[in-house]
């Protein structure tokens, strides 16, 4: 085989590049297609090795959106991975983690001297603030967590605040889920538990200290600025950001709890942990011959409080079924305490009432005390209705507006509407409905300001109080009404209802 010369090699690469074709560049030149090929793939220069185009990657596709969770949200490579099989990837983790790997900004890290762990000895707590979606809205909580040094099992709950009373739940939660104690438990530096006042000099708040004495361990605060002192528990909050939180939303605190224990059940405590190579519920198996048994407590000291409102059903909702709370505290934060046999309902620090269980799933439990009160209201508000409804035709549609507008309040507006009828007539104020509802303005305040002969004004605005009308504007509205009826009997009933509510509450 013989060699060709500089000139022809160049006319080959020129040639080839023109046409793309091996074929019609041996033609041309008037060589072998071989000689074409080892031209064009071999080292352009003496000594250069010619670069390969690289193989095609399952990650091809999803790199641009890999570089992003990775850059934009701190994605972890597992979080990653549920992102795009959603998206379609059939690839596997291993290709996935070390692509991440070379797109990640590198981190140095110190050395640290290994502490051991005996078995059943410690356990860490701690708090971190994580911003999470409750309900579509972006919202601080306060994420507490416990964890067991020898194991690394750990427990986690969400609050709003992390006052004594969140520290001492998060505890009675993880040792009654554990049925077991550690020997001790130590903290940073927090009020709440304990803080260094001076050299030597530690400061225990009393009420947790008796939380401790309870339960049979001992708190020991470490010394500011021993942060690798508590990396156990300090760790895991990056784990459970970026493995659990990232990406995620919740309808509220209790989806957000019980979703996390659900991933706690199934995946934090049950993979294989990085730096003991072992899974923390086995390593948790050894692990309880060394932890104390939970101290014998009467079963009413155990309950856990979970955060709820009261809806409108002057209900709160607990594990799919509703239970009832008084009418008056409606729209009201409560805190529900979950005993063994019973929940409790506290409002400001005053309990409302007590239930038990329901036996089955998806009921309403009501007290026979709620139950009365409600059947009271409904009675008064069935009245109220009817009674407005024969101020006139306009009351129909207006009645319809006031409880779109208005919801709960309505009853309200009726009341004040129905005296205004009881003072100047139905026939004027059938006809100042009909003129407010021209304008969408369905309230009390709206119907007064008609019948004064004053412009609708805007929300927000102060109205005046009822004073006497000119008979001309009264004859106005009388021709506006499309029909003319008295209250008679219905308006007596109501001023009655309405004055002795109006004393009750005086009183």
């Amino acid at each position: 085989m013989s060699r060709l010369d500089k000139k022809s090699l160049k006319k080959i690469r020129e040639i080839f590049k023109e046409t793309g074709s091996i074929r019609s560049t041996a033609k041309r030149v008037g060589v072998s297609r071989n000689a074409v090929r080892r031209e064009i793939r071999g080292p352009i220069h003496p000594g250069e090795v010619r670069k390969t185009s690289p193989r095609p990657s399952n990650l091809d596709p999803y790199k641009a959106k890999i570089s992003y969770l990775v850059a934009e949200k701190h994605l972890s490579a597992v979080r990653v991975l549920e992102e795009i099989k959603e998206l379609g990837y059939q690839g596997g983790y291993s290709i996935l983690k070390d692509y991440i790997r070379t797109i990640r900004a590198k981190r140095t890290k110190g050395p640290t001297a290994p502490i051991d762990h005996p078995p059943g000895h410690e356990g860490q707590m701690d708090w971190s603030v994580h911003r999470v979606i409750l309900g579509g809205r972006e919202q601080a909580v306060h994420t507490g967590s416990i964890v067991l040094c020898f194991s690394r099992w750990f427990y986690l709950g969400f609050f709003m605040d992390e006052t004594i009373e969140s520290v001492i739940r998060l505890h009675e939660e993880a040792f009654k889920e554990l049925e077991a104690v550690p020997a001790t438990m130590t903290y940073d530096n927090m009020t709440t538990v304990g803080f260094h006042k001076g050299p030597g000099e530690i400061w225990i708040n009393p009420r947790f200290k008796a939380f401790a004495d309870e339960y049979g361990f001992e708190i020991i605060i470490l010394r500011p600025g021993a942060k690798d002192r508590h990396g156990i528990v300090e760790r895991p909050f990056h784990y459970i950001e970026n493995n659990f939180l990232a990406g995620r939303e919740f309808v509220d605190l209790e989806d957000l709890n019980r979703r996390a224990d659900l991933w706690r059940h199934k995946v934090a405590n049950m993979r294989v942990h990085g730096t003991l190579r072992e899974r923390p519920i086995d390593r948790l198996k050894r692990e309880r011959a060394f932890l104390k048994p939970l101290p014998q407590l009467p079963k009413d000291t155990y309950y856990k409080e979970v955060d709820r409102i009261i809806y409108t059903d002057f209900c709160v909702a607990i594990d799919t079924n509703r239970y009832s709370a008084s009418l008056n505290l409606i729209g009201n934060q409560a805190k529900v305490r979950l005993y063994e046999e019973h929940l409790e309902i506290w409002v400001d620090d005053k309990m409302d009432c007590r239930h038990t269980y329901c036996q089955g799933r998806h009921q309403r439990q009501v007290l026979p005390e709620h139950e009365n009160a409600y059947r009271k209201l409904t009675s008064q508000g069935a009245l109220l209705e009817k009674a407005f409804l024969r101020i006139g035709e306009p009351a129909k549609s207006y009645y319809d507006g006031l409880k779109r507008e208005r919801g709960s309040a309505a009853g309200y507006h009726l009341q004040r509407i129905l005296k205004l009828a009881d003072r100047y007539g139905s026939d004027v104020v059938a006809g100042a409905i009909s003129y407010a509802q021209r304008y969408g303005a369905y309230s009390a305040e709206a119907i007064i300001r008609v019948i004064h002969g004053k412009a609708l004004k805007r929300k927000g605005k102060p109205l005046p109080k009822t004073e006497d009308v000119p008979e001309n504007i009264k004859q106005w509205l009388r021709s506006c009404a499309v029909e003319r009826q008295g209250l008679d009997a219905y308006d007596r009933m109501i001023s009655k209802i309405i004055d002795e509510d109006t004393e009750e509450d005086d009183s």
